[in-house]
């Protein structure tokens, strides 16, 4: 008898190739979110004015009240070069002193009230010193030429009115300086209203 041929052995199966994973998909970089625009704040977080402020400022310019102060300004600035500048002045302090008479400061804030309030007085008190001048008016509208003489006449006959005269003087600065402190207080509270009254 032949002998059995030898089976073949079965060659291995070749092992699975490993089915390599997906490359992950590269996620979508999320879009970055827009930053919330800031909603521009009233200028620099400044409070709104009440309205108590906001009808002030509307009687001060419609009484006259802002164009009288800008012509108080500029005559301080050209201050003594015309004898007559000085009626000027007065006149206008008079004027400025009624119109402020009959704004009511009744319902404005605390922090305007007392400016303004200090304001009017020293005003009224400006304008009531002036016409006090111990000089006549008709020596004053003369001018240095008038002044001059007259000035020496008054001192022959009363030796201490260089006094009276310096402290007419020192009465004028001390009320021109509160005039001008209060007036700063007022623009500064204007200023933290964002308010400018002389804006068109």
């Amino acid at each position: 008898e032949s002998a059995p041929e030898p089976k073949e052995t079965p060659e291995p199966a070749p092992e699975p190739e490993e089915t390599p994973e997906p490359a992950p998909e590269p996620e979508e970089a999320p879009e970055p979110t827009p930053e919330p625009e800031e909603t521009p704040e009233p200028a620099a977080n400044k409070p709104a004015a009440p309205a108590s402020v906001i009808a002030f400022t509307n009687e001060l310019r419609e009484k006259g009240v802002l164009e009288l102060l800008e012509k108080l300004e500029n005559a301080q600035d050209g201050r003594g070069e015309n004898p007559m500048q000085m009626f000027d002045t007065m006149r206008q302090l008079n004027q400025l002193s009624d119109k402020l008479s009959t704004i009511d400061t009744a319902d404005l804030p605390e922090d305007l009230k007392q400016p303004v309030n200090r304001f009017r007085d020293a005003t009224a008190d400006m304008a009531t010193h002036m016409e006090e001048i111990p000089i006549p008016v008709e020596v004053v509208t003369g001018g240095q030429e008038a002044i001059g003489p007259w000035f020496v006449e008054k001192m022959a006959e009363d030796p201490l009115f260089p006094q009276v005269m310096e402290d007419w003087g020192r009465t004028m600065g001390e009320l021109g300086e509160e005039m001008e402190e209060s007036g700063s207080v007022i623009e500064e509270v204007f200023n933290a209203y964002d308010l400018n009254p002389f804006a068109p």
